[in-house]
């Protein structure tokens, strides 16, 4: 087994729930190209995904000229109307007193990242974190786990990845690192399970019991 010592999170449906802003800021796109917006239980599913993944199921307009809108409306409304998930701040407290040393790996930019753990103060918590803008490829290319495992001055050995959907496993699977999928508030189970993470678990209190025997 190893010996865990680093884990690096997904950000968007592991620990937080930007639903709200990613929402509001597809939709301004969407009409700033003069498209109709759509409902918010369309645009969910693709969060943590790559925008270049979602539009065209949306749009046939410049993904380019898509993206620079959602940029321009998420720089208000991704931060702002970003919660936490359930019980993450004492999990993230109870593993870093433990001895492990947390990190974040997200498609959303690396300035969302900031804002993000400026607004619930978690400087104290995450070591180091990583944003799609940073990498030549987002999930489920394995860049983003790579380069977080550089920041961290990490290795497959001792490092293991915490996500919710199918490019979480992906990517960690493709850098090759062991991942444990929480069930997500956007993600498809089964496609959850057909990726096959080496563990798959409803809440993320659950993940300590298996780091802390690996």
């Amino acid at each position: 087994m190893k010996n865990i010592k680093f884990i690096i999170f997904d950000l968007d449906g592991t620990l937080i729930d930007s639903s709200d802003g990613v929402v509001e800021a597809v939709n301004y796109s969407l009409t700033m190209m003069g498209e109709q917006p759509q409902h918010p239980e369309k645009i969910k599913p693709f969060i943590g995904f790559p925008l270049q993944t979602m539009y065209p199921h949306f749009s046939d307009k410049p993904i380019d000229d898509l993206y620079r809108h959602f940029q321009v409306k998420a720089a208000e409304t991704v931060v702002s109307s970003t919660i936490q998930l359930d019980a993450v701040e004492p999990t993230l407290q109870e593993l870093k007193d433990s001895g492990y040393i947390l990190s974040i790996a997200s498609t959303k930019i690396k300035e969302h990242i900031s804002g993000v753990i400026d607004k619930f103060n978690w400087h104290n918590l995450i070591t180091a974190y990583s944003g799609g803008n940073e990498v030549a490829e987002v999930k489920p290319a394995p860049d983003i786990f790579k380069l977080t495992m550089q920041k961290l001055s990490a290795d497959k050995t001792n490092a293991i990845v915490v996500g919710d959907t199918i490019n979480d496993v992906i990517a960690a699977q493709k850098a090759g690192l062991p991942v444990i999928a929480v069930r997500s508030p956007y993600g498809d189970d089964e496609e959850l399970k057909k990726s096959k993470p080496n563990y798959i678990v409803d809440h993320i209190t659950e993940i300590k019991k298996i780091i802390d025997i690996m």
